[in-house]
């Protein structure tokens, strides 16, 4: 009787500490491949893709499922969401590739990329920090944590990373238009177009920095210098890292072809016009791939529920395909 009572007692016992185990630590009893499926974002709702679009998700998509424990395949996943500001899939698939791949720059680049556009500055930060460390020597680096702090209000702050990443390199573009623009604030316009000029040998469509100039110009009295720099400003290029195109040409091939070129004027008229002048548009004569990134760029600032990738395509095809 007394042995049966005890095994009882332990098996009670056991019980107890088996379902305080489940509570407690369930990752003990499920299956890990199971968890490191479920760590992935689900595909989200699509309304403003089109099927090219889709597509690249679904595959994408599926690759990192067959290949779980890749951070390059959850990491290009991760890419695809933050090309097409799918924010918090992107955001998951980044910190999930990270965990893989704790020291993949690329990684721990993307995401504090994200974190910054998303306004979640402190955890932006710390993750430009963190990039740092690994490449202290990295001008862009340093250009990009500078202009985080600008975003954040700490001038004196920027100036001084600012002044670190032109230190590594003079012509860090971010870096020259970060300082630019405090120059500007000071009213120091020869400061800021000695800043400025060179950049534009290298970059010479780079809208931001033709804007400066073109404040910097009327301030001084130079009119002719001021209406040059201003029409460039209007309608000319962003500013790209090596990294960000790659993440950025991950959607364009989706709205290169199938365009309806009979949709493209009145599109221009309703979604573009409202920040280009119909002259800029019609003296630009550039190839099928220019136009497409430039339209994905618009997507990117003004949001695809302004144009969506069926709308992008049909521009797309009516602005390379003029005579």
């Amino acid at each position: 009787m007394f042995n049966r009572v005890m095994l009882l007692i332990l098996l009670l016992v056991s019980i107890g500490i088996g379902v305080w185990l489940y509570k407690e630590k369930p990752w003990q009893w499920e299956n890990s491949d199971q968890n490191m499926l479920t760590s992935l974002p689900m595909l989200p709702e699509f309304v403003y893709q089109n099927e090219v679009s889709i597509e690249k998700f679904l595959v994408a998509d599926r690759w990192a499922r067959k290949n779980m424990m890749s951070a390059d395949a959850v990491g290009r996943l991760g890419m695809l969401y933050h090309a097409y500001q799918f924010t918090n899939e992107a955001r998951r698939s980044y910190t999930r590739a990270q965990e893989l791949q704790p020291d993949e720059f690329a990684w721990i680049y993307y995401l504090a990329v994200l974190e910054k556009a998303t306004f979640r500055f402190l955890e932006s930060e710390a993750l430009f920090r963190q990039a740092i460390i690994l490449k202290p020597d990295s001008a862009e680096l340093w250009a990009e944590l500078g202009d985080l702090q600008m975003k954040r209000a700490r001038g004196d702050e920027a100036a001084l990373i600012f002044a670190r990443a032109l230190e590594l390199d003079p012509r860090e573009p971010l870096a020259a238009l970060g300082k630019g623009r405090l120059e500007i604030l000071a009213r120091n316009w020869e400061g800021a177009i000695a800043l400025l000029m060179p950049i534009l040998d290298d970059y010479p469509r780079l809208s931001l920095a033709h804007k400066y100039l073109a404040v910097s110009y009327e301030q001084l009295g130079e009119i002719e210098q001021y209406v040059h720099h201003q029409a460039l400003s209007e309608y000319g290029s962003a500013l790209e890292s090596p990294l960000m195109k790659a993440l950025h040409d991950l959607s364009i091939n989706a709205i290169l072809q199938g365009g309806d070129r009979s949709a493209g004027p009145a599109l221009l008229q309703v979604k573009c016009a409202r920040c280009h002048s119909d002259w800029r548009i019609d003296e630009t004569h550039e190839s099928r791939d220019w136009w497409a990134s430039t339209v994905r760029r618009m997507q990117r600032e003004a949001g695809w529920e302004w144009l969506t990738d069926g709308e992008a395509a049909n521009v797309v095809e009516y602005l390379s395909s003029r005579p």
